[in-house]
This record gives structure tokens, sequence and C-alpha cells, in this order.
């Protein structure tokens, strides 16, 4: 079965999807939970970057292409 991403609050300890999905009753799924990346940042500040990642992302495609 391919993925379906919807999202989801969690409410009252159970997670309430906010999309229907179309799944038949009682079927297992495996969730993954992630908090949004700007939930982050409002909680510990704007993360400091040890490399510069234009740099780091060309050094990778680079890498890449060569291989």
């Amino acid at each position: 079965m391919s993925a379906i991403k919807t999202y989801a609050i969690y409410k009252d300890g159970m997670l309430v999807l906010e999309d229907p999905v179309n799944l038949p009753e009682h079927t297992r799924v495996e969730v993954v939970i992630r908090k949004k990346f700007s939930e982050f940042v409002k909680k510990f500040g704007e993360p400091e970057a040890k490399e510069d990642i234009d740099q780091l992302l060309l050094k990778t495609r680079r890498r890449m292409r060569d291989e």
C-alpha cells in the first residue's frame, strides 16, 4: 500500500486526523510523529549552521555526479 499523508491533532489522549482516510475498519497502520520545524524554532531558537548549506549541497551534488 502506498503512503497516505495527513495531519492530526492530539486531543484527549487520541490522535484525531484532520482529513478522512479511506481504510477498512481495524486496519493496522504505522504512525510517525514529527513536530513542525517552526515549533522547534519557536522553542529553541534558530539553529546555528556549522557549514554553509549551499556549499554543502554543491559538494554533495558534485560527488553524486562523479560517482
